[in-house]
């Protein structure tokens, strides 16, 4: 069964060429996302943010890329950013309180 919870809204992976600001290599990775946490079974709420999962290997080789996403979880949007190499646990936004509040943690 595949995992419907998460909605990517928006994503984005890629760096500045060299620490160039006017050279950007970055791509949309909405799809490549939403696959990865449609995967069923498992642990597949959790992903490793790498070329590997996001993008074709080699993407802006030699330059640190960053991670950046919204996605509609339970019907509110939650945004996300982290390193080439950092895990995120997309999981950790669908824990709730007795009271049904939203918990705000850190989803790194």
């Amino acid at each position: 069964m595949s995992d419907n919870r998460f909605n990517v809204k928006f994503a984005v992976y890629g760096a500045l060429n060299g620490g160039n600001e006017n050279n950007s290599q970055a791509v949309s990775v909405v799809d490549a996302l939403q696959n990865l946490l449609q995967r069923p079974g498992g642990e597949s709420s959790i992903i490793k943010i790498n070329d590997q999962n996001l993008s074709q290997v080699g993407f802006s080789s030699g330059n640190k890329k960053s991670f950046a996403a919204c996605l509609s979880i339970g019907g509110r949007d939650v945004y996300f950013a982290c390193k080439e190499g950092e895990t995120v646990n997309f999981n950790n936004w669908l824990s709730t309180t007795e009271n049904n509040k939203t918990i705000v943690e850190s989803a790194i």
